[in-house]
């Protein structure tokens, strides 16, 4: 998992705008103490190219691990029950029609 973010990270830079990103968990992936950690210290750079980050599929326990690291670190990584209602968010600009 942290060669993928590692990669999501090259990538961002290479293309040096902001873009929405979803981030899809199942009950394989794991948000632990080390992840969040790489995303402290390897992510700092590409923090500046996320526009909006969201995540689909965490547990209740992983959905805490998320809120508190929005709240120790000023982000606002959005967590989703499904890949519907985060896709409606990543698309939505906020402009009314």
């Amino acid at each position: 998992m942290i060669t993928l973010l590692s990669d999501s990270r090259r990538l961002l830079i290479e293309e040096k705008r902001p873009q929405k990103l979803l981030a899809i968990f199942n009950h394989k992936n794991y948000i632990t103490g080390k992840v969040l950690r790489h995303f402290e210290t390897d992510q700092l750079e590409a923090i500046n190219y996320s526009a909006k980050l969201v995540v689909v599929g965490l547990s209740t326990t992983q959905k805490m691990i998320l809120k508190g690291y929005n709240a120790i670190f000023n982000r606002a990584i959005k967590s989703f029950d499904t890949q519907e209602d985060a896709m409606r968010f990543l698309l939505d600009d906020g402009v009314k029609k």
